[in-house]
Protein backbone atom coordinates (compact mmCIF):
# COMPACT_ATOMS: atom_id res chain seq x y z
CA UNK A 1 0.00 0.00 0.00
CA UNK A 2 1.53 3.24 -0.91
CA UNK A 3 0.43 7.11 0.16
CA UNK A 4 -1.74 7.47 -2.90
CA UNK A 5 -3.55 4.31 -2.42
CA UNK A 6 -4.10 4.62 1.29
CA UNK A 7 -5.34 8.66 0.61
CA UNK A 8 -6.98 7.41 -1.87
CA UNK A 9 -9.10 5.11 -0.28
CA UNK A 10 -9.70 7.52 2.97
CA UNK A 11 -11.48 9.80 0.18
CA UNK A 12 -13.47 7.01 -0.19
CA UNK A 13 -12.50 5.68 -4.20
CA UNK A 14 -12.24 2.06 -3.05
CA UNK A 15 -13.61 1.39 0.06
CA UNK A 16 -17.59 2.53 0.99
CA UNK A 17 -17.23 4.55 4.24
CA UNK A 18 -19.86 5.43 6.66
CA UNK A 19 -20.79 9.21 7.91
CA UNK A 20 -18.44 8.76 10.72
CA UNK A 21 -15.48 7.34 8.58
CA UNK A 22 -16.16 10.71 6.28
CA UNK A 23 -15.48 12.75 9.23
CA UNK A 24 -12.48 11.26 10.45
CA UNK A 25 -10.95 11.37 6.36
CA UNK A 26 -11.74 14.50 6.38
CA UNK A 27 -9.41 15.63 9.37
CA UNK A 28 -6.57 13.48 7.91
CA UNK A 29 -7.09 14.69 4.39
CA UNK A 30 -7.26 18.11 5.33
CA UNK A 31 -3.16 18.27 6.80
CA UNK A 32 -1.78 14.48 6.22
CA UNK A 33 1.30 15.31 7.16
CA UNK A 34 0.13 17.26 10.71
CA UNK A 35 -2.51 13.78 11.47
CA UNK A 36 0.81 11.55 11.94
CA UNK A 37 1.39 13.41 14.97
CA UNK A 38 -2.18 13.75 16.22
CA UNK A 39 -3.39 11.36 19.53
CA UNK A 40 -6.30 8.66 18.30
CA UNK A 41 -7.88 11.24 21.21
CA UNK A 42 -7.84 13.95 19.57
CA UNK A 43 -8.25 12.56 16.45
CA UNK A 44 -11.87 11.93 17.45
CA UNK A 45 -12.47 14.81 19.07
CA UNK A 46 -11.42 16.57 15.90
CA UNK A 47 -14.07 14.27 14.13
CA UNK A 48 -16.65 14.43 16.41
CA UNK A 49 -16.36 10.67 16.61
CA UNK A 50 -15.54 7.67 19.59
CA UNK A 51 -11.75 6.37 19.58
CA UNK A 52 -13.02 2.76 18.97
CA UNK A 53 -14.75 4.38 15.94
CA UNK A 54 -11.19 5.59 14.49
CA UNK A 55 -9.88 2.14 15.13
CA UNK A 56 -12.49 0.09 13.13
CA UNK A 57 -11.40 2.88 9.94
CA UNK A 58 -7.70 1.92 10.21
CA UNK A 59 -8.55 -1.62 10.57
CA UNK A 60 -10.86 -1.25 7.23
CA UNK A 61 -7.63 0.33 5.43
CA UNK A 62 -5.75 -3.16 6.49
CA UNK A 63 -3.73 -1.49 9.41
CA UNK A 64 -4.01 -2.96 12.85
CA UNK A 65 -5.02 -0.13 14.79
CA UNK A 66 -3.95 3.46 15.00
CA UNK A 67 -0.61 3.41 15.73
CA UNK A 68 0.02 1.11 13.26
CA UNK A 69 -1.93 3.33 10.48
CA UNK A 70 -0.10 6.28 11.23
CA UNK A 71 3.25 4.64 10.82
CA UNK A 72 2.31 3.54 7.57
CA UNK A 73 1.30 7.06 6.47
CA UNK A 74 4.09 8.64 7.55
CA UNK A 75 6.54 6.49 5.84
CA UNK A 76 4.41 6.64 2.68
CA UNK A 77 4.47 10.26 2.46
CA UNK A 78 8.41 10.96 3.45
CA UNK A 79 9.33 7.84 1.95
CA UNK A 80 11.08 7.00 5.76
CA UNK A 81 13.04 9.76 5.96
CA UNK A 82 10.87 11.39 9.27
CA UNK A 83 11.23 8.21 10.96
CA UNK A 84 14.95 9.40 12.28
CA UNK A 85 13.93 12.95 12.61
CA UNK A 86 10.81 15.69 12.04
CA UNK A 87 11.48 18.18 8.60
CA UNK A 88 13.80 15.85 7.74
CA UNK A 89 13.91 15.36 3.86
CA UNK A 90 15.44 13.11 1.95
CA UNK A 91 17.41 15.91 -0.19
CA UNK A 92 18.99 17.55 2.94
CA UNK A 93 22.37 18.26 2.84
CA UNK A 94 24.95 17.75 5.68
CA UNK A 95 24.87 21.04 6.94
CA UNK A 96 20.92 21.22 6.82
CA UNK A 97 20.71 17.68 8.76
CA UNK A 98 23.11 19.49 11.67
CA UNK A 99 21.06 22.44 11.23
CA UNK A 100 17.50 20.75 12.09
CA UNK A 101 18.43 18.46 14.55
CA UNK A 102 20.17 21.31 17.11
CA UNK A 103 17.25 23.32 16.16
CA UNK A 104 15.11 20.28 17.16
CA UNK A 105 16.91 19.70 20.26
CA UNK A 106 17.10 22.94 21.13
CA UNK A 107 12.94 23.87 21.06
CA UNK A 108 12.63 20.82 23.40
CA UNK A 109 15.45 21.89 26.09
CA UNK A 110 13.04 25.47 26.03
CA UNK A 111 9.90 23.19 26.45
CA UNK A 112 11.39 22.31 29.69
CA UNK A 113 10.88 25.55 31.15
CA UNK A 114 7.49 26.04 30.02
CA UNK A 115 5.79 22.23 31.12
CA UNK A 116 7.60 21.37 34.15
CA UNK A 117 6.79 23.32 37.13
CA UNK A 118 9.46 24.53 39.91
CA UNK A 119 7.14 22.96 42.49
CA UNK A 120 7.43 19.27 41.29
CA UNK A 121 11.10 19.65 41.17
CA UNK A 122 11.27 20.63 44.78
CA UNK A 123 8.76 18.12 45.92
CA UNK A 124 10.74 15.45 43.70
CA UNK A 125 14.38 16.70 45.15
CA UNK A 126 12.39 16.61 48.71
CA UNK A 127 12.10 12.87 48.70
CA UNK A 128 15.38 12.50 47.51
CA UNK A 129 17.14 14.41 49.84
CA UNK A 130 15.65 12.03 52.79
CA UNK A 131 16.51 9.09 51.29
CA UNK A 132 18.14 6.19 52.47
CA UNK A 133 18.55 5.07 48.97
CA UNK A 134 17.87 5.97 45.63
CA UNK A 135 17.25 3.63 42.40
CA UNK A 136 16.70 5.01 38.87
CA UNK A 137 14.60 2.61 36.39
CA UNK A 138 14.49 2.93 33.25
CA UNK A 139 14.11 0.73 30.10
CA UNK A 140 14.75 0.93 26.30
CA UNK A 141 16.09 3.80 25.61
CA UNK A 142 14.87 5.38 28.68
CA UNK A 143 17.93 2.98 30.21
CA UNK A 144 21.24 4.68 29.22
CA UNK A 145 19.16 8.02 31.15
CA UNK A 146 18.82 5.95 34.40
CA UNK A 147 22.64 4.70 34.34
CA UNK A 148 23.40 8.50 33.72
CA UNK A 149 21.48 9.55 36.37
CA UNK A 150 23.39 7.11 38.67
CA UNK A 151 26.61 8.26 37.57
CA UNK A 152 25.44 12.07 38.73
CA UNK A 153 23.67 10.94 41.79
CA UNK A 154 26.55 9.04 43.04
CA UNK A 155 28.56 11.93 44.37
CA UNK A 156 26.22 12.86 46.91
CA UNK A 157 26.73 10.07 49.35
CA UNK A 158 23.94 8.82 48.89
CA UNK A 159 23.49 4.63 47.88
CA UNK A 160 22.68 5.07 44.31
CA UNK A 161 21.82 1.93 41.70
CA UNK A 162 20.72 2.02 38.50
CA UNK A 163 18.29 -0.71 36.96
CA UNK A 164 17.72 -1.40 33.02
CA UNK A 165 16.42 -5.06 33.20
CA UNK A 166 13.15 -5.97 33.91
CA UNK A 167 13.57 -8.65 36.57
CA UNK A 168 16.40 -6.57 38.58
CA UNK A 169 13.52 -3.93 38.28
CA UNK A 170 10.86 -6.13 40.27
CA UNK A 171 13.38 -7.62 42.31
CA UNK A 172 14.67 -4.06 43.66
CA UNK A 173 10.85 -2.58 44.04
CA UNK A 174 10.06 -5.75 45.94
CA UNK A 175 11.99 -4.96 48.70
CA UNK A 176 11.97 -1.04 48.97
CA UNK A 177 10.98 1.09 52.14
CA UNK A 178 9.50 4.23 52.73
CA UNK A 179 13.11 5.19 53.34
CA UNK A 180 13.95 4.40 49.74
CA UNK A 181 13.03 6.56 46.50
CA UNK A 182 12.51 4.66 43.02
CA UNK A 183 12.60 6.98 39.90
CA UNK A 184 10.95 5.68 37.22
CA UNK A 185 12.11 7.11 33.23
CA UNK A 186 9.59 6.88 30.56
CA UNK A 187 8.82 9.67 28.05
CA UNK A 188 5.23 8.12 27.08
CA UNK A 189 4.74 6.28 30.36
CA UNK A 190 3.09 3.85 28.33
CA UNK A 191 5.41 1.20 29.42
CA UNK A 192 3.95 -1.59 30.74
CA UNK A 193 6.78 -3.42 32.75
CA UNK A 194 7.90 -0.33 34.22
CA UNK A 195 4.23 0.84 35.02
CA UNK A 196 3.89 -2.41 37.08
CA UNK A 197 7.22 -2.01 38.93
CA UNK A 198 5.95 1.50 39.58
CA UNK A 199 2.64 -0.11 41.28
CA UNK A 200 5.14 -2.95 43.04
CA UNK A 201 7.15 -0.31 44.34
CA UNK A 202 4.23 1.86 45.45
CA UNK A 203 2.73 -1.73 47.41
CA UNK A 204 6.25 -1.58 48.87
CA UNK A 205 5.31 2.03 50.19
CA UNK A 206 8.54 3.68 48.59
CA UNK A 207 8.99 6.86 47.36
CA UNK A 208 8.01 7.09 43.78
CA UNK A 209 9.22 9.55 41.45
CA UNK A 210 8.19 9.46 37.69
CA UNK A 211 10.26 11.13 34.46
CA UNK A 212 7.25 11.02 32.35
CA UNK A 213 4.12 12.96 30.92
CA UNK A 214 1.98 14.31 33.38
CA UNK A 215 -1.47 12.25 33.00
CA UNK A 216 0.47 8.87 31.40
CA UNK A 217 -0.10 5.68 32.73
CA UNK A 218 2.83 5.71 34.45
CA UNK A 219 2.20 9.19 36.32
CA UNK A 220 -0.98 7.37 38.07
CA UNK A 221 1.51 4.88 39.74
CA UNK A 222 3.95 7.48 41.18
CA UNK A 223 3.92 10.27 44.04
CA UNK A 224 5.45 13.14 42.29
CA UNK A 225 5.93 13.53 38.58
CA UNK A 226 8.17 15.95 37.05
CA UNK A 227 6.54 16.55 33.12
CA UNK A 228 8.73 15.39 30.55
CA UNK A 229 7.31 16.32 27.17
CA UNK A 230 8.37 17.17 23.71
CA UNK A 231 6.85 17.77 20.03
CA UNK A 232 8.63 14.53 19.13
CA UNK A 233 6.03 11.41 18.70
CA UNK A 234 8.08 8.13 19.79
CA UNK A 235 5.49 6.15 17.72
CA UNK A 236 6.86 6.86 15.26
CA UNK A 237 10.42 8.40 15.35
CA UNK A 238 13.46 7.13 16.67
CA UNK A 239 13.69 8.88 20.27
CA UNK A 240 16.21 11.93 20.23
CA UNK A 241 14.74 14.77 21.96
CA UNK A 242 13.02 13.24 24.32
CA UNK A 243 16.28 11.70 25.66
CA UNK A 244 17.67 15.29 25.90
CA UNK A 245 14.77 16.50 27.70
CA UNK A 246 15.10 13.52 30.49
CA UNK A 247 19.11 14.09 30.32
CA UNK A 248 18.72 17.70 31.24
CA UNK A 249 15.64 16.74 34.14
CA UNK A 250 18.05 14.70 35.62
CA UNK A 251 20.74 17.37 35.88
CA UNK A 252 17.83 19.59 37.62
CA UNK A 253 17.21 17.59 39.90
CA UNK A 254 21.13 16.88 40.36
CA UNK A 255 21.88 20.22 40.67
CA UNK A 256 18.85 21.07 42.88
CA UNK A 257 19.36 18.35 45.37
CA UNK A 258 23.22 19.42 45.86
CA UNK A 259 22.02 22.54 46.45
CA UNK A 260 20.20 21.45 49.62
CA UNK A 261 22.92 19.02 50.61
CA UNK A 262 25.15 22.09 50.58
CA UNK A 263 29.06 21.52 51.94
CA UNK A 264 28.64 17.55 52.16
CA UNK A 265 28.68 17.74 48.17
CA UNK A 266 31.39 19.71 47.71
CA UNK A 267 33.58 17.65 50.36
CA UNK A 268 32.82 14.45 48.07
CA UNK A 269 33.18 15.95 45.10
CA UNK A 270 36.79 17.16 46.13
CA UNK A 271 37.51 13.68 47.63
CA UNK A 272 36.13 11.94 44.28
CA UNK A 273 38.75 14.13 42.27
CA UNK A 274 41.80 13.87 44.28
CA UNK A 275 41.25 9.83 44.30
CA UNK A 276 40.97 10.24 40.68
CA UNK A 277 43.85 11.92 39.72
CA UNK A 278 46.52 9.06 39.93
CA UNK A 279 44.59 7.79 37.31
CA UNK A 280 44.77 10.84 34.59
CA UNK A 281 48.29 11.78 32.78
CA UNK A 282 49.51 15.05 34.07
Amino acid sequence: MNSTQLLDRLKGGTDKLSKSDLKISEVILRDPQAAIHQSIARLAREAGVSEPTVNRLCRKLGCSGYPDFKLKLAQEISRGSHLFSENMEASDDTHTVIKKVLSSIEESVRSIGRATSAASIEEAANLLLGSKSIYFFGMGASGPVALDAQHKFARFGIPVVAHTDFINQRMMCSMLTPEDTAVFISYTGRTNAINENAEVANNAGARTIGLTRNNSPLAKHCQVVVNAVTAEDTDLFTPMTSRIIHLALVDILATKLALQLGEEVEKNIKSIKTNLQSTREN
